[in-house]
Parts: C-alpha cells; structure tokens; sequence
C-alpha cells in the first residue's frame, strides 16, 4: 500500500508540473512581447535622440551625441531592461521546472520498476 501511496504522490507531482509548465510558457510568451515592445520603443527613441541632438549641434562629437541619448532615454532603457529580465527568468524558470518533471518522471519509473 506504500508502494501505491509513493507512486500516486509523484503522479500528483508531475500533474503539478506539467500545470506549472504551461502557466510558465503562457508568461514567457507575454514576457516575450512585452520585451519586444519595450525594445521597439527604446531602440526607435535613442534613434530620434541622437538625430535630433546631432540637428541641433552641428560640431556635435560622437560621446556628446551619445551622452545625450543616453540621458534622454534612461527611462525606457530601464523600462527595456527590467522586461526582458523578465522574460530570462521566465526562461530560466520553465528550464527548472522541465528538470523537475524530468526527475520525477525517473522517480516513478524507478518506482515502479521495483514493484
């Protein structure tokens, strides 16, 4: 009666993680565009930043340029950093739980390889 207790308990373990595996794909693609959003916008203002400085300052030197965009785009910098952190945890968190499953699939072969 152990032997069937032990094996429903990582049976009910691997539903667990098969649920939190699709939960986890389901945020890596939110994550995802979220990432893509945020770049986007950032990548498209530094653009606009440096050309406008560069209209404005005729001898501007390539670090002031630079400088400049880099002050004026410091929010989504950070705004395009913190997402796409998100979305390598969200990554590295589904890589842990497919490792999981993994292990408890080997478990319950074991298991029932000895019953």
């Amino acid at each position: 009666m152990a032997d069937l207790f032990t094996v429903a308990r990582v049976q009910d373990g691997i539903a667990k993680s098969l649920r939190r595996i699709d939960e986890l794909v389901d945020q890596i693609a939110e994550a995802g565009d979220l990432a893509a959003e945020t770049e986007v916008a950032y990548k498209t203002e530094f653009a606009k930043a440096r050309l406008t400085y560069r209209a404005l300052h005729d001898k501007a030197t390539v670090g002031a340029v630079e400088d400049y965009a880099t002050d004026t785009c410091a929010d989504l910098l950070l705004a395009y950093k913190i997402a796409d952190n998100r979305l390598t945890t969200s990554r590295e968190s589904l890589r842990a739980a497919q490792s999981r499953l993994d292990g408890l699939r080997s478990l319950l072969s074991s298991i029932k390889a000895a019953t």
